[in-house]
């Protein structure tokens, strides 16, 4: 009995905006074409198609130049002469889909505006899509492809903000390790810049982050007031690059009057598309914080704000700088050290970070 062979093909509900990538938005299989609409349009040039002829079936590929597949959205279709499909990242900037198939396909694909059309065998009927739902083991594969450094401020000599016998430098690393934990759970790549109570410069962990090529930089901190507003300042506080402190001087960069870097690294430190996307970041962190530390405590003063901290201004990918709270207010030092608060301050960061990549 010939059972229509089930193949998966990967689709994507996402529109967020990275770099020049072409993101898939959408499938549709029809009675001989499965037809592929992305975000922006698609030439023929940008199409690299080719066969492979092997013993009961040809494999049809087709490499999609800037196809960018970023999330693991799945869909099943059945088709009695389709062997196997496969889609996946190919190269940075390059989508490949495989098609094998038992039967020869003798059109052409085509592409017009956003949509590519692939031809498959003809069948009797147009084959209709099952219900959606999401393979957890394919999604974790694509968010494998995420880089996230996590940066557990001050360590080392440098206790960070101190108050009534309590050291930012060990909060950071235990909220850092449980970040590390869960983000890795849900299949990211994750690293570290410290993992043990360490001293490390604040340009040798941008440079880390850079060597990683990490996707994103969260550099987690515990906050301090000075004695004036020990009673005022609470809560949370997320920042992203503000350029006050950096300028520009021949080839050079100089932060706070010392030169830092050569020009050549600059385009990618302090362009607009990362100041955009590490606002976004911040954005999506901060309402994640706030839905998760709502919901145990009732209340919670966070604030979006901007600086020029050397961990925003080093790096080469969007960053934020997360303080989880203020050790010097007496509200505020109960819940850091409560294990329960800290729990829903990093799970709200997780559902930040899923939320900016739209995962």
């Amino acid at each position: 009995m010939n059972r229509g062979l089930f193949f998966i093909l990967v689709t994507v509900l996402f529109s967020t905006e990275l770099w020049s990538a072409n993101s898939l938005v959408d499938t549709k299989l029809g009675r001989n074409t499965l037809e592929l609409r992305f975000k922006h349009n698609i030439k023929d040039t940008d199409i690299k198609h080719f066969v492979i002829h092997a013993k009961g079936f040809t494999k049809y590929v087709y490499d999609i130049k800037n196809g960018y597949l970023p999330r693991g959205k799945t869909l099943r279709y059945s088709h009695p002469d389709i062997r196997a499909f496969r889609i996946g990242q190919y190269r940075t900037n390059v989508l490949r889909i495989v098609i094998e198939s038992t039967k020869r396909i003798k059109k052409s694909h085509s592409t017009s505006g956003r949509v590519l059309e692939i031809p498959i065998p003809s069948g009797k009927k147009s084959y209709k899509r099952s219900k959606k739902y999401i393979d957890k083991k394919f999604t974790n594969n694509i968010k494998n492809r995420y880089r996230v450094v996590i940066d557990a401020g001050h360590g080392g000599r440098d206790r960070g903000a101190s108050c009534c016998s309590l050291h930012e430098k060990k909060f950071t690393l235990s909220m850092a390790y449980n970040l590390k934990k869960r983000l890795e759970k849900k299949g990211y790549s994750v690293y570290m810049t410290r993992s043990s109570d360490k001293y490390i410069s604040l340009i040798e962990r941008t440079k880390y982050a850079n060597r990683k090529q990490a996707d994103i930089f969260v550099s987690i901190h515990v906050n301090a007031a000075p004695k004036r507003k020990v009673k005022k300042l609470k809560g949370i506080e997320i920042y992203y690059l503000s350029k006050k402190n950096v300028h520009l001087k021949g080839e050079t960069i100089t932060y706070k009057g010392k030169t830092v870097y050569y020009k050549n690294s600059v385009n990618m430190m302090m362009n607009k598309k990362k100041i955009s996307l590490s606002r976004k970041l911040g954005i999506k962190v901060q309402q994640g914080m706030n839905r998760n530390i709502r919901k145990g405590y009732g209340s919670l003063v966070s604030k979006l704000k901007r600086s020029d901290f050397w961990v925003l201004t080093g790096t080469k990918m969007p960053t934020i700088l997360v303080e989880t709270g203020y050790i010097t207010h007496k509200k505020d030092r109960k819940r850091l050290t409560s294990s329960y608060y800290r729990n829903l301050a990093i799970k709200g960061i997780v559902d930040g970070i899923d939320s900016y990549f739209k995962l």
